[in-house]
């Protein structure tokens, strides 16, 4: 006789992935059930359905640097011929965290009442499995229930790696809930994350420091990402290169933070209000017991390892997103992967995710837009003399209504393929860089080539004209 079970498919994780996979088995008529827990930052940060883009990633860091930068457009209105502009007017944090959270609430709403909508059972609990089939549910007060499953999808995403001492710090999670506007801030890492921080922190008028043990922004194009630091740099930002941190320490009655850190065999220091720590994010699987069940996991980064049909190594147990080892960390492509995953357990799918030319943009002050490979990659799988590299230089129209000289770090570079004349690597910084970027992301999915961008009439004047006419 067949076991019952209480769901066909519950899902852990509130995540995009989670959301996308649940909603889309439900509209195939399955009973489904989903368990979402921010587990507090030791700073006490935590937050509503829709994971980490949601409240503490994407959304969050689109409406920060764009906040900023309305700052910036202040000198732009004076040179096109506004009055009454204050160029260098005040302002007060506070009021930005709290309308950024008050939007943020909002879509946390929406995501509760769109479970609702597709008949989805919703836990606000933390998840823990008994075995293959059958998770432990304990909600804030420690109460527990159990559930039971045919299938199960783990999307837990991945949260920051933390400090040794976290209080010391704060983290990418903690800065859009403060309401204590940050003062003079050391990012310490120059991921993606660390720079777009860095680069809405100091836009708001904060002296800032990047502090770097390699390179900068180093899995994408690093010509690209020169450009990136050199816009920072020109702009007041300070980049301290080759540093492997040493010690942070509480000074002034724990207000501020002592920060020491070695460079080319000398101690440096310097004192800080705010410390956000960023050197990287692990997969938030520790708690799950998965192991137990026979699920493997990377041991450097806990980090789920399932096959390319989202398989994990226990069959009915499945995982897509960021917790998976391997995978792309954006989330339009857990969205993508939950709703394939959906259709293949569900809807007669046979269809699996394609991780190649996916498209995705940093919002850095002068932003940064890619699609497939960065030329060290590029060499790499072709050879120097298997690829053909074309390169623009351009000023914005729109920066056009005052002088500026950051707009040497505005430009394309497009990598082709010999070979085949096809485009393997599509890299933009400038402004809007992910309104540019996104249709040549269908183009390069469709396998185009140089010669369709030559054969393709430009939109003038335009900044995505400049990726269509290099030469």
């Amino acid at each position: 006789m067949l076991k019952k079970f209480q769901y066909d498919l519950f899902v852990v994780g509130g995540g995009a992935g989670g959301l996308a996979s649940s909603k889309a088995s439900a509209l195939l008529g399955k009973k489904v059930g989903i368990a979402d827990y921010a587990t507090p930052s030791p700073h006490a940060t935590t937050w509503g359905t829709g994971g980490t883009c949601v409240n503490v990633g994407c959304v969050p860091t689109k409406l920060m640097p764009f906040s900023a930068r309305m700052g910036e457009i202040r000198k732009d209105q004076i040179a096109a011929g506004y009055r009454g502009i204050e160029s260098e007017g005040k302002h007060n944090w506070k009021q930005l965290i709290e309308t950024v959270q008050k939007h943020i609430k909002e879509l946390n709403v929406r995501q509760e009442s769109s479970l609702k909508d597709h008949g989805i059972d919703y836990y606000n609990k933390f998840a823990k499995f008994i075995d293959r089939h059958t998770i432990e549910l304990t909600d804030m007060k420690g109460e527990k229930e159990t559930i039971s499953a045919k299938n199960i999808i783990v999307c837990v995403g991945s949260r920051p790696i933390l400090y040794q001492d976290p209080k010391l710090v704060i983290t990418s999670e903690d800065v859009f809930q403060q309401t204590s506007p940050p003062g003079k801030t050391l990012v310490i890492g120059a991921s993606y994350v660390g720079l777009e921080c860095a680069g809405f922190i100091h836009g708001f008028g904060f002296d800032t420091t990047v502090l770097v043990r390699t390179r900068v922004m180093r899995n994408f194009d690093q010509e690209m990402a020169s450009k990136v630091e050199g816009y920072m740099t020109e702009n007041g930002i300070k980049f301290v290169k080759r540093a492997l941190l040493q010690s942070i320490s509480a000074v002034d009655n724990g207000k501020r933070r002592l920060v020491k850190w070695v460079r080319d065999g000398v101690v440096e220091e310097d004192i800080y209000d705010t410390v956000l720590y960023g050197i990287g994010r692990q997969a938030s699987t520790k708690q799950l017991n998965l192991e137990s069940l026979g699920v493997k996991i990377d041991a450097r980064n806990y980090k789920i390892m399932a096959d390319e049909y989202d398989r994990t190594t226990v069959d009915n147990i499945y995982a897509i997103g960021d917790c998976c080892l391997n995978r792309l960390e954006y989330t339009p492509i857990a969205v993508m992967a939950g709703r394939k995953l959906a259709k293949r357990l569900y809807g007669n799918s046979n269809e699996i995710m394609d991780y190649a030319d996916v498209a995705t943009t940093i919002y850095t002050p002068i932003e940064y837009g890619c699609i497939g490979l960065s030329e060290e990659r590029a060499k790499q799988k072709y050879g120097d003399d298997g690829i053909k590299i074309y390169r623009s230089h351009f000023k914005p129209l729109q920066w056009g209504f005052r002088q500026r000289d950051d707009a040497k770090y505005c430009g394309g570079k497009l990598i082709v393929n010999k070979e085949s004349d096809r485009i393997i690597g599509f890299h933009y910084v400038g402004p809007e860089a992910a309104e540019v970027t996104q249709g040549f992301a269908v183009a390069m999915k469709m396998k185009c080539t140089k010669k369709d961008f030559d054969n393709t009439v430009p939109i003038h004047p335009s900044l995505a004209e400049e990726m269509i006419l290099m030469k």
